[in-house]
């Protein structure tokens, strides 16, 4: 049987901070988003190519009818499902996860702009890191294609749709996972949020 390292929660104490990062930092977060609709693009066309693929894998079908505001509503449950997948991840590597939003104000009114998933006074090990920040892309991309499968051709648009927004969406994980995966292999990484702190390992003089 798999055992899991037991979950980090106080920094060693042969441990530094070298890199902190915060992701709502408005110039990074500019280029996130720009870097968003680039993302876009080869999910719109793999998941073209895919549908295509399904449906001769298929056949004919008679797709049937769903109305239109139940399918936008799945699409739109994609960001939730996004960081719930953040959490499950988290909880796997031994961590209890929160969920949160940031919001800014628009006059008197409180509008999010971002959803997260994170883990209080939690450490995580490099791979660890990358797993957590990798699941919602991988898991959705991977359910929704497996859904169009046996799907009615009907939904086969909105579970597109679902996987295209989720795949532009998951840009600042992609980053943060490139980002980690230049420091060793034994780093730590705290999740703060909106932000994330780097830790290595040094020698004591």
């Amino acid at each position: 049987m798999f055992n899991r390292p037991e979950p980090i929660h106080v920094l060693p104490e042969d441990y530094r901070e070298v890199r902190y990062l915060r992701l709502t930092e408005p110039q990074l977060l500019l280029w996130l988003n720009v870097l968003s609709f680039v993302l876009l693009v080869p999910f719109f066309f793999f998941m073209v190519w895919w549908t295509g693929l399904v449906q001769d894998i298929r056949g004919a079908q008679t797709s049937g009818e769903i109305l239109w505001w139940v399918g936008w509503f799945g699409v739109l449950l994609v960001f939730p499902l996004h960081e719930w997948l953040h959490g499950v991840a988290i909880r796997w590597m031994g961590h209890r996860p929160r969920y949160g939003m940031k919001t800014f104000t628009v006059l008197i009114v409180k509008v999010p702009y971002v959803l997260f998933a994170t883990a209080d006074n939690a450490l995580f090990r490099r791979g660890e890191f990358v797993v957590i920040a990798l699941a919602p892309v991988m898991v959705i991309t991977l359910v929704g294609m497996g859904v169009m499968l046996i799907a009615p051709y009907s939904l086969h648009t909105f579970i597109a749709i679902a996987v295209i927004l989720n795949g532009g969406g998951a840009i600042g994980d992609l980053w943060m996972t490139l980002v980690v995966l230049r420091h060793p292999s034994d780093s730590l990484v705290r999740d703060e949020e909106d932000s994330l702190r780097i830790y290595e390992r040094y020698a004591a003089s």
